[in-house]
């Protein structure tokens, strides 16, 4: 992974420093040629290995809770809030104005490099 990224299980994880709104994290992640993180493997999740409150690529889309990717969420980790897009603290999902400045959390595959 590219300095100050972090690898885990095949994918570069990349956590910010900055805050900024959903939107402003998902284009900052762009612009390292990455999106904001999906996080599917939950053990990732719970093991809390992230020490703040990071913006994932997750987001409410009617009903429905989507990945960037367009996949349906279909973890076990429940979301809490009914607020339009998702942010990972204390090894939970939590729901959040997109508009509440956040650090966010990038992730891209390692064969990228």
């Amino acid at each position: 992974c590219p300095h100050g990224w972090v690898g885990y299980r095949g994918v570069c994880y990349y956590l910010s420093r900055d805050h900024g709104s959903w939107e402003q994290g998902q284009d900052r992640c762009s612009r390292l040629g990455a999106s904001l993180a999906m996080l599917k493997d939950e053990e990732m999740v719970s093991e809390g290995l992230w020490g703040f409150d990071y913006w994932l690529g997750l987001r409410r889309r009617g009903q429905r809770l989507q990945w960037g990717d367009g996949s349906n969420f279909s973890s076990s980790v429940p979301v809490l809030g009914n607020s339009e897009c998702v942010f990972l603290g204390d090894g939970k999902f939590w729901s959040e104005r997109c508009s509440n400045p956040q650090p966010y959390l990038c992730s891209r595959g390692q064969h990228h490099l």
